[in-house]
């Protein structure tokens, strides 16, 4: 009998009818490869046409009375930052007609899901591989606690060990990592399914950690699902990614649709909601063309280990300093060299059971964008490396105009406010045709819509399903939700694009890069004058561009007004959104509510609960503080099989 998890071909290469089957459809025969390529070129075709459009527009807008050389230079940018946000745009509009049209949207993007049976058995041997450096071990081992009970109350949990890969090197520590989870191991009926290892050398960081186990352990598992510390998994959710990498020999990746988990703090509440409500139709959309040329995203995935050990291998990024040297954005360059190998990557598009905490502060969160952000300007000495597959590196070079579009906006606002200072004509002038009010009116509507498609999208989808509104509180409260977090995102946005521009400007200029140090996950209130440290050069940059555009164009500052506003005032937003919610112990009356909030499942309590509310969470003090109780879930599943 031919083993679920057999990468061998089922017939001979020289079979006529497999290289057909081969030529014509993905590695898994699950969908049409001429399906896919029209699916491409169409999106291709939308995004060129779109932006030609709104190029064209603006040039028409610019060219009236002839050309400055503020005007080029903001037509450079426009034409820059343009792509990204029109990709967006027709990834959203896409994601939302398929969810709202679609009979069943999982078969339109991903039929090897779809066909994949909900109650398979498992014949997998899966690692479940969590790396950790400088961790709070006692959050890790919550985590990881909650995800192997969960497993167990599927009845599975015996196809599964767990794997903690530390790469923590301060001997404090160390030696608190090794006691709580030495603790752990010693609560578990199986204390051997839990090995700890650590690593002396930090070679490669996260990537070569995982590289690391692949080489001396994975030989024994057909899967690894891959955790971030801050991540966690339903049973459910891991058996559905199992599932489906069983039913399907060359898929490589699976992708879960990673979602955050309750907070506290202003900023990752309203963070987590905008994120939330958008994720769903733009990874939708996007799944739709890229089909088996899907993203990773480093964890709460699953992972063929034969497959990711024999062509996942990293490069050494080549150059000097700041760019070269250990493949920092790993996941999304490993999702490439999967596809070269021949194997599918893809992205299951909906919620369920897989979540990460989000930044409870902002700099938090320019900490890890701004790490991000440099792992992604890697790929432009990556992007020209042979074999790669044509659309993976469309996605390398997407990942890329991610931040490109940032210093692009910056620079598009200071040519700008110099063209308020009526700077000398260059070429043209001299014509007397009138200025076009109702194309530039448009231009700037479009533009607006273009920017916050994904947002609307997946608010519109929201709404518009009473079910789903119901599980965030209802319309109303969704709706006041939708109204605070426009607010925060208006004044979040600006700060975000200028923190970019000065950490590209400080990597290609001053050749300074970040290190790898843990974030804070809990959060903390941002001290006033770590804010002000932090910010002071946006704050300079909106005084400037206010005073500016005061003294040339005073008619222009209502309209500046949101974004003088984000950079004045950068600091006190900085400082205020870092204090939890007003209402944060009230979870049904939550403005930026989320789902789990509504109805929290037990992975998400055991992993929220603190020491005050451990028995609601099901633990037991006692015995183990790291114990919930999965009686009732096994239960359930006891009874749904007979």
């Amino acid at each position: 009998m031919r083993s679920s998890l057999d990468l061998t071909p089922a017939s001979s290469p020289e079979d006529p009818e497999d290289a057909e089957r081969s030529a014509d459809s993905t590695p898994t025969g699950s969908q049409a490869a001429w399906s896919l390529r029209t699916r491409r070129i169409i999106f291709a075709t939308l995004v060129l046409a779109t932006v030609a459009a709104l190029g064209s527009a603006f040039w028409t807008v610019l060219a009236v009375d002839g050309w400055t050389i503020p005007e080029f230079v903001m037509l450079g940018c426009f034409l820059i930052s343009a792509p990204w946000i029109v990709i967006g745009f027709w990834n959203a509009l896409v994601g939302f007609s398929i969810l709202r049209f679609a009979p069943d949207p999982m078969r339109v993007v991903a039929p090897c899901i779809a066909d994949t049976p909900a109650d398979s058995p498992i014949d997998a041997r899966v690692a479940v591989v969590m790396c950790v450096r400088h961790e709070d071990p006692a959050r890790v081992v919550r985590r990881l606690d909650a995800v192997t009970r969960s497993l167990d109350a599927t009845g599975w949990g015996g196809r599964f060990d767990v794997f903690v890969l530390s790469d923590s090197q301060k001997p404090d520590a160390v030696a608190e990592e090794e006691a709580t989870i030495s603790r752990w191991r010693e609560s578990l009926a199986r204390p051997e399914r839990v090995t700890y290892r650590r690593r002396t050398s930090n070679e490669g960081f996260k990537a070569g950690n995982i590289r690391d186990f692949v080489l001396d352990q994975g030989a024994a598992y057909d899967v690894m699902i891959t955790l971030d510390a801050d991540s966690v998994m339903s049973g459910e959710a891991i058996l559905r990614l199992v599932r489906v990498m069983q039913a399907n020999p060359k898929l490589g990746i699976l992708q879960s649709l990673v979602v955050g988990l309750p907070a506290r703090t202003i900023f990752a509440r309203a963070f987590q909601f905008g994120m939330r409500a958008s994720m769903r139709s733009y990874t939708m959309g996007a799944a739709w063309w890229a089909g088996d040329n899907g993203p990773y995203w480093g964890h709460n995935a699953a992972i063929r280990i034969a497959a990711f050990r024999d062509h996942c291998r990293l490069p050494t990024v080549p150059g000097g300093a700041p760019l070269g040297g250990a493949v920092l954005s790993h996941d999304l360059f490993e999702a490439v060299l999967m596809r070269k190998g021949g194997y599918e990557v893809r992205v299951l598009p909906e919620e369920g059971g897989s979540w990460e905490d989000n930044p409870a502060s902002l700099p938090e969160f320019l900490r890890r964008n701004l790490r991000w952000c440099q792992g992604n300007m890697q790929y432009l000495r990556l992007i020209g490396s042979p074999g790669l597959p044509f659309l993976g590196r469309v996605n390398l070079m997407i990942a890329i105009l991610m931040y490109a579009g940032a210093p692009a906006w910056i620079v598009f606002m200071v040519a700008g406010a110099a063209q308020a200072w009526d700077p000398p004509v260059v070429i043209g002038g001299g014509g007397d045709d009138p200025f076009p009010w109702t194309l530039s009116t448009a231009l700037v509507v479009m533009m607006m819509l273009v920017l916050f498609a994904p947002k609307i999208m997946g608010y519109l989808d929201v709404l518009l399903q009473p079910a789903e509104s119901r599980r965030y509180g209802g319309q109303g409260v969704f709706a006041a939700g939708v109204a605070a977090e426009v607010t925060f995102g208006m004044l979040f946005a600006p700060i975000v694009s200028f923190s970019v521009t000065a950490f590209l400007l400080q990597l290609f200029v001053l050749r300074k890069p970040l290190g790898w140090e843990a974030q804070d996950r809990d959060g903390r209130r941002v001290r006033w004058s770590e804010a002000m440290r932090l910010l002071w050069p946006a704050t300079l940059f909106g005084v400037a561009l206010a005073v500016s555009l005061w003294l040339t164009a005073p008619d222009v500052l209502p309209w500046a007004a949101p974004v003088l506003i984000a950079y004045i005032f950068a600091a006190p937003f900085t400082v205020m959104t870092s204090i939890d919610a007003p209402d944060a112990d009230a979870p049904r009356f939550r403005l930026v509510a989320i789902p789990e909030e509504m109805d929290t499942p037990v992975e998400v309590r055991a992993v929220s609960a603190g020491p005050e509310d451990a028995a609601g969470a099901g633990y037991a003090p006692p015995m183990s503080p790291f114990r919930f109780d999965a009686e009732p879930k096994r239960a359930a599943y006891s009874a749904a099989a007979e």
